[in-house]
């Protein structure tokens, strides 16, 4: 069994290169977290630390 947790603090809402604002998990990655082994946890872990979030680029709004 994974050691490592989902880094979900409860904040679901995506920018609009949907990266979440909560986690920096894109959706692919959030759809996928259960099937990862712990590397691929790691590794998912590691780029969602170097991602920021952008606002929607056709109406200013951080939100989707």
């Amino acid at each position: 069994m994974s050691q490592i947790k989902s880094p979900c603090i409860k904040i679901c809402r995506q920018d609009s290169n949907g990266v979440c604002f909560g986690c920096q998990r894109t959706t692919e990655e959030i759809g996928n977290w259960s099937l990862y082994n712990d590397d691929e946890k790691k590794e998912v872990l590691k780029k969602a630390r170097n991602r920021s979030n952008a606002p929607d680029t056709s109406s200013g709004v951080f939100f989707r």
